[in-house]
This record gives structure tokens, C-alpha cells and sequence, in this order.
């Protein structure tokens, strides 16, 4: 059954789509914390969270504190639930610098939500020591959140990862990937094989980023895929590929 056929709004639909659910197969295992986690920060979930719960598609996460069963003022209530937070767990993934940026967070409920993570042993960790530690490598700016959701604190915790772990961390942006890869094998980090390669993973930067923007090549594995026509095209378009491309076609 596709999720296009289920009784719910077509903002629903539209925004399970967008993140690569059509199928409504796909919905099982999935709960509240799992789902949201697919989505960008402070995304609205909760309209399409009770629509799929009232469908029984979507079940409550087991052995999770809901805010709603938490004594606490209504105010802190509101601004968890305006960022997504449903589930007290949840705050971990957030860091210290996000949550003092909630909206309508003041003073009096910043010390409320504090006083109840310490009551339920739930941890909120600084942004600024993952920051200062990578500062020396230089990444890109917007990495850093992603190594604060993956408990990424220094270099030797990208040991024993494939590029394609990587991918997943920099949340399927090809280009941050391929950044934070060079970055990594400049510091003399290699990262582990695995069944595919990223078309970074064997020519140069520029090559890459040239493939994956002209033709929407990314992996090695779809170089079979292309054409002639888009193949002559890739060659023509600079005399550099003409090396380039043979060198990809002998890992085939």
C-alpha cells in the first residue's frame, strides 16, 4: 500500500515523501523519536505524528518519559513541543547552544528545564569542546552539529568508519562528505573500504565535484550505467578527464 492512499492531509504525505517514505511497508519499526530524526530541526512532526497514530501506523517509543507526563509549566511545555521535543530522551540530541536558542525559553524556564534533567538523569553536553578540538582541521562550519548528534569528539572516532559511515553522518550532503573526507586523509586518516566507492574516494576533488554536478555520477557502481554518449561527453568536456575517466573505468 503507498502512503499516497492513506487517509491523511496532503501536507502529510508531502512531507513524508521529502524524506524518501512512499511506501506505507516502510513505516514499521518506526516511532516518534525514529521518525523525527529524518527531519531538519524545529520541522513541526506532531500533525502528522497523530494522524499516524490515530491510523496505528505509527506506535510510541517504548521505555520513553513523555513531556506530557512531567510536571512542568506550561510555557516550557509549548517550546519543547515547537522543537520537536516530545520525548525527554530527545534533549540529548540537542546541544547546550541549541536549546538556549529555543524560542520563548527565558531565564526562569531555561533553570525549570534544567532542574528536570538533572531529576531524570537526562545529560545536555556543550557544543564548544567538539568546536575547539576540530578547529585545527578546518571543516566546514555546519559539520559540527552533525558530529555533536553522532558523539564524534575527536579525530580517532572516525576510525574503523567507510566513507559511506561518513555519508550517512553528513546526512547524504555528497559535497560536505567529499570536504570532510579530504580534510581527513590531509591529517593522514584513512578511512576503511566498503562494497561501493564514492567517485572522491579515486580521482581528485575537482573531478569529482565535476561528475556528481554536471551528471549526477556519485558511485563507482554507476559508471556501467552511463552511456556512450554521456561518457564521449564527459571526456570531450576537458582533455583532464580523458585520464580520469579511464582510471574509473579500470576499478569497474
Amino acid at each position: 500500500m503507498k502512503i499516497q492512499d492513506l487517509n491523511i492531509s496532503a501536507d502529510s504525505k508531502s512531507a513524508l515523501k521529502s524524506i524518501g517514505l512512499t511506501m506505507v511497508s516502510e513505516l514499521a519499526g518506526q516511532n516518534y523519536i525514529t521518525l523525527i530524526n529524518k527531519f531538519p530541526k524545529n520541522y513541526n512532526i506532531e500533525p502528522l505524528i497523530d494522524e499516524l497514530n490515530a491510523l496505528g501506523y505509527l506506535l510510541p517509543p517504548s521505555d520513553e518519559i513523555s513531556i506530557y507526563d512531567v510536571p512542568m509549566s506550561k510555557r516550557l511545555q509549548n517550546a519543547l513541543i515547537r522543537n520537536g521535543v516530545m520525548y525527554l530522551s530527545q534533549l540529548s540530541s540537542y546541544s547546550k547552544e541549541d536549546i538556549l536558542h529555543f524560542r520563548n525559553l527565558g531565564e526562569k524556564t531555561i533553570l525549570e528545564l534544567e532542574q528536570i534533567c538533572q531529576e531524570y538523569n537526562i545529560e545536555i553536553r556543550s557544543m564548544l569542546s567538539i568546536k575547539e578540538y576540530f578547529s585545527k582541521y578546518q571543516f566546514p562550519s555546519k559539520i559540527y552539529p552533525l558530529l555533536f548528534r553522532n558523539n564524534i569528539s575527536c579525530i580517532d572516532d572516525f576510525k574503523h568508519m567507510t566513507a559511506n559511515d561518513l555519508y550517512l553522518i553528513c546526512q547524504k550532503d555528497y559535497i560536505l562528505t567529499m570536504q570532510t573526507y579530504f580534510i581527513l586523509k590531509e591529517n593522514g586518516l584513512v578511512l576503511n573500504d566498503w562494497q561501493d566507492k564514492f567517485i572522491f574516494e579515486i580521482l581528485l576533488g575537482k573531478n569529482a565535484a565535476y561528475l556528481w554536478k554536471k551528471h549526477n555520477i556519485s558511485m563507482l557502481s554507476q559508471i556501467p550505467d552511463c552511456n556512450e554518449c554521456t561518457l564521449k561527453e564527459i571526456v570531450s568536456s576537458s582533455n583532464s578527464f580523458t585520464a580520469a575517466i579511464k582510471e574509473l573505468l579500470s576499478f569497474g
